[in-house]
């Protein structure tokens, strides 16, 4: 009894308990405690979130909305707007989150960096989803993936991510690049090749978006006719430049919605920031026009949740993984051949928590080559849906160069969106011909009438009018097989 009366608090289990006050990376850390942000810390701008051991607070759980550090328990409120939980590793977390590197309001114009909890998938209820690790499954220079089967209704998705983020030091491949896929039937059916010449060869059955940029890897099936579908599976060739363990969610289901969210990010583009319930008058003007396109399919915008990025991360960015300082976010430069910048953009959507295409209004994008004039970028044909936080996980409009013209905007916005929700180009600038739908105009190299490589005026009267025509136009009709397409995709709710 003595050894109790001394010891009172350990033996009544008071919670109070622990080492109040000491740094922590997690609850892991604090015993009986919580790991919380530390209130009487200076908020630094780009520093680390202090965190130390302490009880939560009056605020909400993690995965609660807020847009101030007060809205939550632990006073860890994300940038891309919702609570969060510190961690130092994935064990930390729920089975359903990942641990992220995150940024986390703590003053009006300042952001602080640290580890969080974050969901790895936010989408309709209707929708299927199983993560699987593969340990060891990536070994250069190409990995053959099996893939499970598709469902029959509606559409399936496979994101593939490497879990090392890495920089690699070759100039082909530098995250996980498809070669080809195929059914694994007793006699494999070709659905893609990127050895293919399809300029010359027939469109692929059932394309998949390569290029330096995206990452994680995303295979649509079906995109194009439902006759891809195998029961047998898939398998999918990588090409690799380092060994790495991989990660395959597979997200499935058939979705009868017509609403799409979406969430603006505010990233150094002048003379934007949030207003109202549509964004401040370019922006609520040009989503009248996506609308207005999207109608074609049944699809509107529903929800825009906007959210600033204040502070210097606009302009500094973010370091790559091998350390080296990368060129901002405002002004997306061509670096090694690719825009780096942009899988530390589309991480800023971490911890989102809701079902929504992330815009990130950006200043300018550099231009590939000398004619050419990028308006944005999307993350992937499609992206990887419902999955915040990933390199992929948006689309980058270059705002300036449209400033003062929302009809331009829009049909940008709309055009990026449908990549992003599986639409190919109807045909490429070289007459290459990804887009495996029937009903979809092609321009091939035939078409070229002064043989200086194909133009607008060229593709006049074969595919210009598409919303999905490769260059700058006013094209926005889409098909019906392009509806279709728009249709299945499982973010719509």
């Amino acid at each position: 009894m003595l050894g109790c009366a001394l010891l009172a608090l350990a033996c009544n289990g008071d919670p109070s308990d622990g080492p109040r006050g000491a740094a922590c990376a997690d609850d892991r850390d604090c015993e009986r405690l919580s790991c919380v942000a530390d209130a009487e810390a200076a908020a630094e701008d780009l520093s680390p979130l202090a965190l130390v051991c302490g009880t939560p607070g009056a605020g909400g759980p993690p995965r609660s909305r807020c847009e101030q550090p007060s809205d939550c328990d632990r006073g860890v409120c994300l940038l891309a707007g919702s609570c969060a939980e510190p961690c130092a590793d994935d064990q930390a977390c729920a089975d359903d989150e990942r641990c992220q590197a995150v940024f986390a309001r703590n003053a009006a114009d300042a952001l602080q960096s640290l580890s969080a909890c974050v969901r790895r998938v936010d989408l309709p209820d209707s929708v299927s989803v199983q993560s699987q690790v593969q340990s060891a499954a990536l070994e250069p220079p190409v990995t053959e993936i099996e893939l499970a089967a598709a469902e029959e209704a509606g559409a399936t998705l496979y994101v593939l991510e490497r879990l090392t983020d890495t920089w690699p030091d070759g100039e082909r491949c530098r995250t996980l690049c498809p070669r080809s896929l195929y059914t694994r039937d007793d006699a494999p059916v070709e659905l893609f090749s990127a050895d293919a010449d399809y300029a010359i060869d027939a469109a692929p059955l059932n394309p998949v978006a390569t290029g330096d940029h995206v990452h994680p890897s995303v295979v649509m099936l079906p995109i194009g006719s439902a006759d891809v579908l195998s029961p047998a599976g898939y398998a999918l060739e990588l090409e690799v430049e380092q060994a790495d363990e991989l990660r395959v969610t597979r997200l499935s289901g058939a979705t009868s919605g017509r609403r799409l969210d979406l969430n603006a990010f505010y990233v150094g583009a002048r003379d934007l920031q949030p207003e109202g319930d549509r964004g401040p008058p370019l922006i609520a003007d040009a989503l009248a026009v996506v609308d207005e396109i999207l109608a074609q399919a049944d699809i509107s915008v529903g929800e825009l949740r906007q959210i600033d990025v204040p502070g210097e991360l606009p302009l500094r960015g973010t370091a790559f993984p091998d350390g080296d300082g990368m060129q901002g976010f405002a002004e997306l430069q061509l670096r090694f051949g690719v825009y780096v910048e942009l899988p530390g953009l589309f991480r800023l959507s971490a911890g989102a928590g809701n079902p929504a295409v992330n815009l990130f209004f950006v200043r300018d994008i550099a231009p590939r080559s000398a004619d050419g004039e990028p308006e944005a970028e999307a993350g992937g044909i499609p992206g990887p849906l419902g999955m915040h936080g990933t390199g992929a996980s948006g689309i980058a409009i270059a705002t300036d160069m449209m400033a003062g013209e929302p009809q331009m905007l829009g049909r940008t916005l709309a055009h990026e969106i449908a990549h992003y929700l599986g639409l190919f180009h109807t045909s490429e600038a070289d007459g290459s011909v990804y887009d495996p739908l029937d009903d979809t105009p092609e321009c091939r190299p035939e078409q070229d009438r002064d043989g200086d490589r194909l133009s607008v005026a060229d593709c006049q009267d074969h595919g210009a009018d598409n919303l999905m025509f490769w260059a700058k136009t006013s094209g926005t009709l889409l098909t019906p097989q392009q509806i279709a397409v728009l249709q299945r995709a499982l973010i719509l709710q």
